[in-house]
């Protein structure tokens, strides 16, 4: 079976450091093990990125990790984040608020300007549906909890060709617990410790990397022999700007 994987960046790394208390993974090694024995034939990435006037350091460190994915072949669909002030409370043992409904409570707020992701779910369920056209993709993994894209399944089906493709959506599970079902899907799959440990990245995209280590990994893994497509040039697709 060939196998398409679609993975929902922020969902799953958020998803990844709160049960594992590491986030980032590699989507090629997360794409071959969901994949198992299918054969894995494409893998998109969908994310925000910070914007560079707002915050570079941050923009600088995404885009190196960025760039890393698309040496190992898979296709990443970046849009820059939107930016709105608020307040940042900064006391937090204000306890819980159902205890104190009513109630007047003095706490200390920091203004900030926070960046958020928006349209990142849609561009990927449109990602989802234009691959599918693909007469190559018989199984598509949707990695992410997010009910949003629970559209993509029936949508899918409505495609010439692909009444039957099958539909799976793949989510983090923390230690102990099984992944909830979901019926607008025809299965579902746990990404637990185990599958992150086999796509774990600790690289420290902070700073530039070294391109012997980059070599090597991309050597270790055996990225340039595999079945996914070799990239085009500009992989990276960009989308628009921040507002």
């Amino acid at each position: 079976m060939r196998v398409g994987v679609f993975i929902d960046g922020q969902n799953v790394t958020i998803g990844a450091r709160y049960a594992f208390g590491h986030g980032n993974m590699h989507p090629l090694l997360l794409g071959r093990a969901l994949a198992g024995e299918d054969d894995l034939v494409e893998i998109r990435y969908a994310t925000g990125i910070p914007d560079p006037d707002v915050d570079p350091e941050r923009h600088a460190a995404e885009r190196r990790r960025h760039e890393l994915m698309v040496t190992t072949d898979v296709v990443v669909l970046e849009k820059t984040l939107r930016y709105r002030w608020e307040w940042d409370i900064r006391d937090r043992d204000l306890g819980d608020p159902r205890d104190h409904k009513g109630e007047t409570v003095t706490a200390r707020v920091k203004s900030r300007r926070r960046g958020e992701e928006k349209g990142v779910d849609v561009w990927l369920a449109l990602d989802a549906l234009t691959m599918c056209t693909r007469q190559d993709i018989d199984r598509v993994i949707i990695a992410s909890a997010d009910r949003d894209l629970d559209m993509v399944p029936a949508h899918v089906r409505m495609i010439a060709g692909h009444e039957h493709t099958e539909i799976v959506q793949a989510s983090i599970v923390g230690d102990g617990r099984t992944p909830r079902r979901n019926d607008a899907y025809d299965d579902v799959m746990a990404i637990d410790r185990a599958t992150f440990e086999q796509a774990r990245d600790d690289f420290d995209y902070d700073d530039d990397l070294d391109d012997a280590a980059v070599a090597e990994f991309v050597a270790r893994i055996d990225a340039d022999h595999d079945g996914i497509r070799d990239p085009t040039p500009a992989e990276t697709t960009r989308g628009g700007a921040s507002s």
